[in-house]
């Protein structure tokens, strides 16, 4: 699943760099892609994390197939929950070392960002990854049976 995870990234920010390449690529559209670049290092390794927790502890015998498909969403959208938090810490990090916010006044700030970034991640994302993540799913089975 960490494969999968790579492989939408890698599908991302090749978008990025053609939509870049061609000249369509605006200000809304870079903060999009932009975006991503935080959420990397949080998605890449839950998606591993989760992927392996689901794998290991649920074993269906029939239909291994669907199962995988489902698995492989789940962990897809668990790698977009986790990598909306990026964003969001991002921020709260930022307002408070820049002196904008106190330490208690950037948590909050933070904790009430979270849901937003999350959201935001899963609608700006979801479309490639949840799709791309149940595909990997269904493959990792389908070669399983097949071996």
């Amino acid at each position: 699943m960490a494969a999968t995870g790579l492989l939408a990234i890698t599908l991302w920010f090749g978008a990025a760099g053609l939509l870049t390449l061609v000249g369509a690529m605006n200000g809304t559209l870079g903060f999009v892609f932009g975006l991503g670049l935080v959420a990397v290092p949080i998605a890449i390794p839950t998606s591993f994390i989760v992927g392996t927790l689901l794998w290991r502890r649920l074993r269906p015998d029939d239909d291994r197939q669907r199962y995988g498909t489902l698995f492989g969403g789940l962990t897809a959208l668990g790698s977009l929950v986790t990598g909306g938090f990026g964003p969001a810490f991002l921020v709260g990090v930022s307002n408070f070392t820049r002196g904008e916010m106190v330490l208690l006044e950037a948590v909050v700030f933070t904790a009430l960002l979270l849901p937003v970034s999350v959201v935001f991640a899963v609608i700006a994302a979801g479309w490639l990854v949840v799709p791309l993540g149940a595909f990997g799913g269904w493959y990792h089975e389908r070669a399983k049976a097949r071996s």
